[in-house]
């Protein structure tokens, strides 16, 4: 068991916490200084005395997102045009010409797939950092859509499914 009376130990953190104000003053430093005795103790330096920074410290220079409801035209413009591009390669994964068997045209489906796969995944997240809750699912739903696709032909290749006349256990159309 250890030495320690937590109890004194949680009553000096809540004492130092009622002396720090809610809000700090306008000009002081983001984060206070150690106590002396902090120092002392523990061997670390004390923060710099507050001044002016060196650079501007604005969200968009600490590259944090905008609020929900106040995106920009052109993070907005940015989800749109994922968002068709998306809507782009399921059309084109929809209106194959070609047969997906095997051989050449399989890998030109497959990497369709895979670059669906990636749009879904690049639109979710993008989506997720500017707070839009509908482009996000729909991102989610082109990368499940990319890993049912890719699962569909694969698997029955690899010998987890069983293969079917329009899904073959080859991967190559020689015979």
């Amino acid at each position: 068991m250890s030495d320690r009376d937590w109890d004194r130990e949680l009553a000096d953190l809540d004492r130092r916490l009622a002396s720090v104000p809610d809000t700090p003053a306008p000009g002081a430093a983001a984060t206070p200084a150690l106590p002396a005795s902090d120092v002392a103790r523990r061997g670390a330096v004390p923060a710099p005395p507050a001044g002016p920074p060196a650079a501007p410290t604005t969200a968009r220079a600490l590259g944090v997102p905008a609020p929900a409801g106040r995106r920009s035209w052109r993070a907005q413009f940015a989800l749109l045009l994922r968002i068709a591009l998306g809507i782009a390669v399921v059309a084109a994964l929809i209106y194959w010409p070609y047969t997906s068997r095997c051989g050449l045209e399989l890998s030109y489906y497959l990497g369709l797939v895979a670059i669906l796969g990636i749009v879904g995944l690049i639109t979710s997240t993008s989506a997720w950092r500017h707070r839009a809750a509908f482009v996000h699912l729909l991102g989610l739903a082109m990368l499940g859509g990319a890993i049912t696709l890719a699962a569909r032909e694969v698997l029955p290749k690899v010998g987890y499914a069983i293969p079917s006349l329009a899904h073959p256990a080859t991967w190559s159309c020689a015979p």
